[in-house]
């Protein structure tokens, strides 16, 4: 109904949008080109952004989906997104004690199949990380990835239009940009609440991000900042760059333990591509890891069960770290404090995005605040809890808003959620920023198609770390929420026990770990599966200037490489990484031999 709708307003007229499609030459088999990059997510396009600025260099970039979806660039709708073909699907697999309220047990893990990659489905939060993240990052021996280093990185990336900033911590002339978006009410009210607590108002990319903040979101223009539309568009017809769609890479050619090409699928029919200089794998934190093992990098015992030829044996997907989360903290009020879905399909407000650049659509349509805090038992001394203030709950929609995108399960749904549907409602969300416990990726079989096994191995630390940081997360919010700016709009916690829960004394801790073991989830944040790391970490697969050990001019560039947990969403860093990598393979084969 919604792409109908955009589609009728264009052709009557009423609205006016700038997407320009992909058009690319006819594909022959056998190319060859200098670089060859793996997939055009966040990190991919930013690689390919500076990499075809040296305009001798030959590059292809491949990637497994086709262009955006129509609603792509309209952010109130980004939850939709993870119902359409640009979304891979991924599920965890079932682990005992976990996910216990979603269906089949399994954590949905959306990540985007599109000119863009996750890029084109997120809820568009900026986040970089802390100092002490990347002086970390270093500190494991890695040199290079230092907060002194990547400093200039984001500032180089970053378009900064917010009225409050830490001036000096900020980029102004980069394409992807840091707004304020239209939230309304009820993001003011959080921000009372969370100050009237004791917490100060910070720009969380800045000086410190202990404290509470408005919503930085990398939206431009009233449309999302993605990938696609920041840095891909703007150089899409560059004549050293070929951008191939709907190309599914299945395995990287090595000989003699050199990387010289790939091979990939499209439209049912095998094709290879040679490269004369590298093979860059950017496809993300699941599917990287997956090209690497099916080209016969990985862990022994991968390789052999599934009979693949091995070439260099690394602990590929050995260890995945990510960041637990509970999302429904949930309230409701006895006034309108959140955005209203039904009136967003008002024509309206299409007419006011695509003509105006600005409205209701031109907002995440969920999230409104973010808190950055540390509780008592944070492993390090960055903050360990981040609180996410949503204008939405698992209840919004039916269950087709965040319940649907978590996956809550029939049982739960009904029981718990169901009775406060239409009613005026907003939502906590804890996550947790620095986990203990860690999961892992592998193989399902050697078939390219089939989606790799993710293990999340959430609470899972012998010490019970994780979930009592996670309660102290669920507590502080709850505190937050008590507070006297939320009196005026009848404010009430939701208290009807969760599904499977109900045997417990409610606000309890026992009940809060039960919530947890059946209502935690992933917020889509997995890293590490090809970690970076000196050579004798023995759980490094990349060394500090992202080359695979063991395999010459093959690189990984992504989130997969990211040694620790990030006080962050990974979408920025990704960027990071892609400009980053630019840098290090300019410096490679430009300036070697001055």
């Amino acid at each position: 109904m919604l792409r109908q709708k955009v589609r009728q307003l264009e052709q009557n007229g009423e609205i006016q949008r700038d997407y320009e499609a992909y058009t690319e030459p006819k594909l022959e088999n056998g190319e060859a080109y200098d670089f060859i990059v793996v997939g055009a997510g966040s990190s991919g396009s930013a690689l390919v952004y500076r990499l075809s600025e040296i305009f001798h260099w030959k590059i292809l970039l491949l990637e497994a989906g086709g262009e955006p979806d129509i609603l792509t660039d309209i952010p109130f709708w980004s939850p939709i997104l993870h119902y359409t073909k640009q979304n891979w699907r991924y599920y965890s697999e079932k682990e005992d004690n976990i996910a216990l309220g979603l269906k089949n047990q399994r954590i949905h893990y959306p990540r985007g199949k599109a000119l863009g990659g996750s890029s084109t489905l997120n809820l568009m939060i900026f986040t970089r990380g802390v100092e002490e993240d990347y002086n970390r990052w270093a500190n494991l021996g890695n040199p290079g990835w230092s907060y002194v280093d990547v400093f200039p990185v984001f500032q180089r990336l970053e378009n900064c239009t917010l009225r409050y900033r830490d001036e000096i911590y900020r980029g102004y002339d980069g394409p992807i940009s840091a707004s304020k978006i239209y939230t309304g009410e009820y993001a003011d009210v959080f921000l009372d609440a969370a100050m009237n607590a004791g917490y100060d108002c910070v720009d969380y990319n800045g000086r410190t991000n202990e404290g509470v903040s408005y919503l930085q979101t990398n939206i431009k223009d009233g449309f999302r900042c993605s990938g696609e539309r920041c840095y891909l568009k703007p150089i899409k017809d560059r004549p050293n760059l070929t951008i191939r769609l709907n190309s599914h890479v299945s395995k990287i050619l090595i000989d003699h333990k050199t990387a010289y090409g790939v091979e990939f699928y499209r439209n049912g029919h095998k094709y290879i591509a040679y490269a004369n200089k590298e093979v860059i794998l950017s496809a993300g934190a699941i599917a990287s890891p997956q090209i690497l093992m099916l080209s016969g990098i990985g862990p022994e015992d991968q390789l052999l069960k599934f009979g693949i030829k091995p070439v260099c044996y690394l602990p590929v997907g050995r260890k995945m770290l990510d960041h637990p989360s509970y999302l429904n903290i949930a309230y409701t009020f006895d006034k309108p404090l959140t955005f209203n879905g039904t009136a967003a399909l008002d024509d309206k407000w299409f007419k006011q995005l695509y003509n105006k650049r600005t409205g209701l659509l031109a907002n995440t349509g969920t999230g409104g605040n973010i808190l950055f805090t540390r509780t008592s038992i944070a492993p390090n001394e960055s903050t360990d809890i981040e609180i996410v203030y949503t204008g939405s709950s698992f209840a919004s929609s039916g269950g087709l808003g965040l319940g649907g995108t978590f996956g809550v399960n029939d049982e739960t749904y009904n029981f718990t959620m169901k009775p406060y549907e239409g009613q005026y409602m907003g939502a906590c969300g804890v996550f947790l920023l620095h986990p203990r416990s860690h999961g892992r990726l592998e193989l399902r079989s050697a078939n390219p198609f089939d989606h790799p096994k993710i293990f999340t191995g959430f609470f899972t630390d012998p010490g019970n770390e994780d979930i009592k940081a996670m309660i102290a997360g669920i507590r502080e919010a709850k505190r937050i929420m008590q507070t006297p700016p939320f009196d005026k709009y009848g404010t009430k916690e939701i208290d009807k026990p969760v599904y499977g829960c109900q045997h417990l004394k409610y606000d309890s801790d026992e009940y809060w770990e039960c919530v947890l073991r059946h209502l935690g989830t992933s917020v889509f944040h997995p890293s590490t599966t090809c970690k970076m790391g000196p050579a004798e970490d023995p759980e490094a697969v990349v060394d500090h200037r992202l080359r695979v050990y063991g395999v010459a001019n093959l690189r990984v560039v992504d989130t997969s490489i990211i040694p620790i947990s990030l006080t962050a969403h990974l979408n920025i860093p990704a960027y990071m990484i892609g400009e980053k990598a630019a840098d290090i393979i300019k410096e490679d084969h430009l300036f070697a031999y001055i």
